[in-house]
């Protein structure tokens, strides 16, 4: 007689709503990015006749320039999408929703007030609608996410998929798009000090002119950016995929960025032939290293980046790079450029400083 056997099924344990640390440290950057785009270069004249509140009962103004509103909702938009990660879940759905957008008035009103005694700065209602649509804009594009994502679940799940327990890679990766979107002698070309001891003279007699200097030096960045991705993402993971994701991502913002700081001529800014056939040459060079070990990536990617800045900062300074830098428009765009043009310069030092600390960790 055999008996029976009941066949116990797993029951599923219930999801753990929870707070998402790396959200809210996300958002109190972005707060202060919004007050350092907004106060600077913090001239203060505490002495100034008018009161904080004037620009509230103030006329609108005739004209209202399309750039500085859209520039005015984007600078809210990540806060907006940001904060009803914060407040989960404490608050959700409508009620993480009011909330953002009461925060989003309140820190644009706090901030319009401040510019009240700045200067070179005027406080507009304008702008304070602005920024209250783009936080409104944001919070809308969170709301319809499950809790697995608002708790941070999913996306810790996507980060170690991908890269495993190396955070400081992940947060490399986050930074590099952003390291684009300043002008640069070429794209990619990161890590330019401004030293002008160290430059070539533009007078040479070799047959080397800007075009090849564009190719080489998208050829080599985005190389050795195939070389780091693929040494800082785990070898299960969709690797070619992931790269080309990022690829993507990047051109898309700096498509964009050039498009609120130079109008619709851009794109053609920064982007020529030699760039694509850099790029080509940069994904020609993925293909063939996507099989080496990490011991090779590793060297590669550091060499890389080392001939990299040699190029960058031994090279003449392309005069089309030179035009750029001065038809930058004057408007709220211009005080993130001091802070995205830090961020080029040091997003080489910072990875090689990364690629170092992991060395170690490099098994033959």
């Amino acid at each position: 007689m055999h008996m029976q056997q009941k066949i116990i099924r797993p029951s599923r344990f219930p999801f753990l709503a929870q707070p998402y640390p790396l959200a809210r440290m996300a958002l109190w950057l972005i707060i202060v990015l919004v007050a350092y785009a907004s106060l600077t270069p913090f001239n203060f004249y505490l002495a100034a006749p008018n009161l904080a509140y004037e620009w509230v009962r103030a006329p609108l103004p005739r004209y209202i320039p399309l750039f500085d509103v859209t520039t005015n909702i984007l600078g809210y938009l990540p806060f907006g999408f940001l904060m009803v990660f914060a407040v989960f879940p404490r608050l959700r759905k409508w009620q993480a929703l009011l909330f953002s957008v009461f925060c989003g008035m309140i820190l644009s009103g706090s901030l319009e007030s401040l510019q009240a005694f700045l200067p070179r700065r005027i406080s507009s209602q304008v702008d304070w609608y602005s920024n209250i649509l783009g936080t409104l804009i944001g919070a809308l594009f969170a709301l319809p996410l499950r809790p697995a994502w608002l708790s941070g679940n999913m996306a810790e799940r996507f980060r170690y998929t991908i890269f495993g327990k190396q955070q400081s890679f992940f947060l490399l990766v986050l930074l590099f798009p952003w390291a684009q979107i300043h002008p640069q002698n070429a794209w990619l070309g990161m890590g330019d000090l401004g030293i002008k001891a160290l430059r070539i003279s533009p007078y040479w007699s070799l047959p080397f002119n800007n075009a090849t200097q564009e190719l080489l030096i998208t050829a080599v960045a985005s190389s050795s950016l195939a070389a780091l991705l693929l040494f800082a993402t785990k070898t299960k993971a969709p690797q070619i995929r992931f790269i080309l994701v990022v690829t993507g991502l990047t051109i898309a913002l700096k498509v964009f960025a050039s498009e609120l700081q130079f109008g619709s001529n851009g794109m053609t800014i920064w982007w020529s032939i030699s760039v694509g056939l850099g790029l080509g040459i940069g994904l020609l060079m993925l293909w063939f290293i996507s099989h080496l070990t990490k011991v090779y990536l590793w060297w590669i990617s550091f060499i890389g980046l080392i001939i990299l800045l040699i190029l960058v900062n031994t090279l003449p300074q392309d005069p089309y790079y030179l035009a750029q830098l001065e038809i930058l428009p004057r408007g709220r765009l211009t005080n993130f450029n001091d802070l995205l043009k830090w961020i080029s310069n040091t997003w080489p030092f910072l990875a090689l400083f990364i690629l170092m600390k992991e060395k170690n960790s490099v098994q033959t």
